[in-house]
């Protein structure tokens, strides 16, 4: 069923499919007499370890048929793809890889009214006196609003939308007692599991929350802001002019034709038209009557800080980075929703808190069209969504990414956090050189959790009430990029999630520690897919380039170019303590260097439990060219294709075993 459900979401992407590995996966692993039918997870083993609460469908599907991976990911990669300049696709897109979520666009416009009432004559001021017809607007309806009629107009179509969407927020929470309690219960440091009363009642809230009626809300105020984006466009950059009122969803502000500074705190709507300005906690829902900010700029290079300390220096360099990583930042959506618009230059975006695309229980969308821009955070940044979507887009430009942890495309339990990069030489930095995260695996490196990485909350050590994680996806479309974290990053999963890194084209380097570059652990889904050019790939320390521990599924495709591969233990198709290990190289005379488990192996399962009857599986494809294999790996050669058997059970699919498999198959 979740496999039919995901493949039925995506059937609108109208172009071909790319030809099928099943037929390669079936005759490699028909070597260890397996087939893509039996080499799965045994249902009845998985469901005795297990466990979670909130899985997606995606994750469940990828988990059902681990063959089909790169079929579905194909799919949503070419959704995403399509949906550049529609922003209500990629959120419908995205929303439904939860198993909630809809189309709101399926049947024409959802903001069909809003845009014909935003046409009218006065639009502004009729919105105006809308809201003040709710009991939202305190003061009198201004006479006159010193404003472009295409401003006008922009704002008249967002809140004319906002005034038809509120339903569908209220709705979401309608469950809730005490919704204000419950936002700062959020805002704060979250209970680690050790209570179970405190953690009942957080478990509890979680269930009371509706988010299908704040996904479909969202397209529609994505599709509004995009539609205002575009009409203020004739808008010149030196066109002065401003006006500011108050409501109870917060302040809205029009302004343009200079430099501003601007504290954004309790802003429902802010359009700015030209100028360098500096924003502090743009697009932000700092209350729970503040449901809903928007804040777009047209024009000059920008700067979004959450500090003043942060305009001159990054946040890796500033002391006070650790005081706000559950706190509300730029671009942040708490209980509701938001999105910030920068059409034109060279901007900074800066924050300590969370922010740049962060969602708990709300949608936050970041959107820059253009320019070479810098995206420097702490945690919980730059693509982050835990029970909500969220999302930063950048367009065009050689951008540069930098934060500690949960950045950079993470989704937590229920969510999705996904950062989409059309175009350009591009940088991510997850920092592994400040440790303030030092890792479990290795004190030295950070738990980086970057680049695409699914991250849920491991409980069975606690109370047993383990959350699934969500799905964390980093896109990247085109470039020569540049990706380094330290331990769990560039296509990770853990604890019942799934980890995404795609990048289309470009010379591209990756570099990470352990957990990475394809590689999950405790029943998740870990995957990265490279489809153009000659790449490096580094990882120093562990589990990594297509490696899965522990029922998980680890994924590593690189379609063409000579690529180099310098791996630890446990890489390259390894299958460790009952995981799945996938590693596929189409194309290009590429070079090997490791050792250990690794190009096809799998480790020996626990003997005297029920794992010894449990599959682990490593599976090695380098489907052509003339490739260099390290001297130790004696199976490892151009044109073997071996088995090796670790553990032989009474069925293959019940054994320990690795696949190496060099040529074409047909």
């Amino acid at each position: 069923m979740n496999a039919f459900l995901i493949a039925a979401a995506l059937t609108m992407v109208p172009a071909q499919s790319a030809p099928s590995l099943d037929n390669r996966f079936d005759d490699a692993l028909g070597v260890a007499g397996l087939s893509t039918k039996t080499a799965r997870f045994d249902p009845g083993l998985l469901s005795l370890y297990g466990q979670g609460e909130f899985a997606t469908v995606y994750f469940s599907a990828l988990q059902e048929n681990p063959w089909r991976t790169p079929f579905y990911m194909e799919m949503t990669r070419r959704a995403l793809a399509a949906a550049q300049g529609d922003a209500g696709g990629t959120l419908s897109t995205l929303t439904r890889l939860t198993g909630l979520g809809s189309r709101r666009a399926l049947l024409g416009s959802p903001i069909a009214r809003a845009e014909e009432l935003s046409r009218e004559p006065d639009a502004f001021k009729k919105a105006l006196s809308a809201m003040k017809s709710e009991g939202l607007l305190a003061v009198d309806v201004p006479a006159k609003v010193d404003a472009p009629a295409s401003v006008r107009q922009a704002a008249a179509l967002i809140l004319y939308t906002a005034l038809d969407t509120v339903r569908y927020r209220r709705a979401a929470f309608s469950r809730v007692d005490d919704l204000d309690e419950a936002y700062d219960r959020q805002t704060t440091a979250q209970p680690n599991g050790s209570d179970p009363q405190v953690y009942a009642e957080l478990v509890d809230f979680y269930r009371s929350v509706d988010m299908n009626y704040l996904y479909a809300a969202s397209q529609d105020v994505a599709t509004a802001v995009e539609k205002a984006v575009q009409d203020l466009q004739a808008v010149s950059g030196d066109e002065k002019f401003g006006f500011q009122i108050d409501t109870s969803w917060g302040q809205i502000v029009l302004s343009g034709g200079g430099d501003s500074t601007r504290d954004c705190k309790e802003t429902l709507l802010c359009i700015d038209t030209g100028g360098d300005d500096v924003y502090y906690g743009a697009a932000s829902n700092d209350s729970v009557s503040n449901w809903l900010s928007v804040c777009i700029d047209t024009n000059g290079n920008d700067q979004y800080v959450d500090d003043r300390a942060l305009l001159d220096k990054g946040v890796a360099d500033w002391d006070g980075r650790k005081n706000g990583q559950s706190l509300p930042g730029t671009g942040s959506a708490t209980f509701g929703l938001s999105y910030l618009w920068d059409s034109r230059g060279s901007d900074l975006y800066r924050t300590h808190k969370s922010g740049i695309g962060s969602a708990s229980f709300g949608v936050a969308m970041v959107v820059d069209k253009e320019g070479d821009d810098v995206y420097d955070c702490y945690a919980n940044a730059e693509g982050y969504g835990m029970f909500g979507v969220g999302v930063l887009e950048d367009e065009a430009g050689n951008d540069k990414y930098a934060g500690f942890t949960q950045v950079q495309g993470i989704g937590m339990t229920a969510g999705v956090g996904a950062l989409i990069d059309r175009t350009g030489n591009d940088t991510y930095s997850a920092n592994d050189t400040v440790i303030d995260f030092p890792s479990p695996q290795s004190d030295k490196h950070n738990v980086s959790m970057a680049q695409g990485a699914g991250f849920g909350v491991r409980s069975d050590y606690l109370t047993g009430h383990s959350l699934s994680g969500g799905i964390g996806i980093l896109y990247d479309q085109a470039g020569d990029d540049s990706y380094d974290c330290g331990v769990f990053g560039q296509g990770t999963g853990y604890w019942q999630s799934a980890g995404i890194l795609w990048d289309d084209s470009g010379t591209d380097k990756y570099h990470g520690m352990w957990y990475v570059q394809g590689a999950a652990a405790h029943y998740a889904v870990g995957y990265l897919e490279d489809l153009k050019g000659d790449d490096t790939y580094v990882a120093e320390m562990n589990m990594a380039q297509g490696a899965g521990h522990d029922f998980s599924i680890g994924y590593l495709l690189d379609h063409e170019g000579s690529d180099s591969y310098q791996a630890p233990n446990l890489s390259l198709g390894a299958g460790n303590a009952n995981g799945i290990g996938v590693f596929v190289d189409f194309a290009g005379d590429d070079t090997y260097t490791s050792s250990g488990l690794t190009l096809g192996k799998a480790s020996e399962s626990t003997k005297g439990s029920m794992r010894e009857r449990a599959l682990c599986l490593g599976v090695f494809l380098d489907l052509g060219g003339n490739d260099k294999y390290p001297a130790s790996a004696k199976w490892a050669k151009n044109g073997a294709r071996v088995a090796n058997w670790t553990d032989k059970g009474p069925y293959a699919a019940e054994s320990q075993v690795g696949v190496f498999w060099d040529g074409e198959s047909r």
